[in-house]
């Protein structure tokens, strides 16, 4: 079934009543530095957080942003604690593995099949339910989110965070506030004056039609480095092309709504994401 629903939800006075799932006496995750090989059969590195106990447990493979970027460590983990083994991927062209691995940079190339190769890793350890396997990004990590389940793939559900969709809107909009950066430039080497056609069969936008992953779209309203409205051109181009998806745009006064989110509002959006992850990991379960 293929019906999109579109939701906005706003936190100001809201969410100082609004109900929290985090466990109160939450253990911390085991947590193992992994390698694993990409199709090509490059080395790629993450982070691998699981919960004590035997499992299997549904998992969720975790995509950094930035330009470079990098998967940190982490002491706690919200979906770790709520039953998920968690894989960051440090897929090519990340940063902390030296220079050549950081030189590998690409743009909906090869970073694609390091993502799934990521989720192939997951599905053959035993304590993994190899069919309930998620995907989850934010910034480029939410492009290439966008990018890996518009191909084939093994993930049943998706959750993209403060993500672009539009290369040529971004890349008009980090002309005017950052020309010296010009992060969508570097990646896509080049402009969408100068190759036009590759910036927009690249833009999430345009192919929504292959999108073949149920997503969540979330995004802060006072994104000031990738605007909101990606966010909802994504979801019309979901919502037009009958492609299951939601789309969650935080409001509030607070800077906890900016670019990262923080506070309340990432606590509201990690719960939208479980409760997104949980409907289609697990659809017959009993709400």
């Amino acid at each position: 079934m293929t019906i999109s629903r579109r939701s906005v939800l706003c936190l100001a006075g809201f969410l100082a009543s609004a109900p929290w799932c985090l466990r109160a006496e939450a253990l911390p995750p085991i947590h193992e530095e992994v390698t694993f090989k990409s199709i090509d059969g490059l080395k790629i590195f993450g982070n691998l957080y699981r919960p004590k106990g035997n499992g299997p447990f549904p998992a969720i493979v975790r995509v950094h942003g930035g330009l470079h970027g990098q998967a940190h460590s982490r002491q706690q983990d919200y979906f770790v604690d709520n039953g998920y083994v968690v894989l960051d991927v440090d897929y090519r062209g990340s940063e902390g593995h030296g220079k050549d691995y950081r030189n590998k940079l690409t743009m909906a190339e090869k970073e694609l099949d390091d993502v799934v190769a990521a989720a192939k890793f997951l599905q053959a350890l035993p304590k993994v339910q190899k069919d309930k396997i998620a995907i989850m990004g934010d910034d480029r990590g939410a492009y290439i989110t966008y990018q890996v389940i518009a191909r084939q793939n093994p993930f049943k559900a998706a959750v993209a965070i403060s993500g672009y969709t539009d290369l040529a809107m971004q890349y008009e909009y980090e002309a005017e506030i950052a020309p010296n950066f010009m992060g969508i430039q570097k990646l896509m080497k080049g402009s969408p004056y100068t190759n036009e056609d590759r910036f927009k069969d690249l833009s999430p936008v345009h192919f929504a039609n292959k999108i073949n992953v149920p997503v969540l779209i979330l995004h802060g309203n006072n994104d000031r480095l990738v605007l909101p409205d990606h966010a909802w051109k994504m979801s019309e181009a979901l919502f037009m092309n009958q492609k299951e998806s939601d789309i969650v745009v935080l409001y509030s006064p607070e800077e906890g709504t900016g670019h990262n989110l923080k506070g309340k509002a990432l606590e509201q959006a990690q719960e939208q994401a479980l409760k997104w992850l949980n409907k289609y990991l697990f659809p017959d379960k009993k709400k």
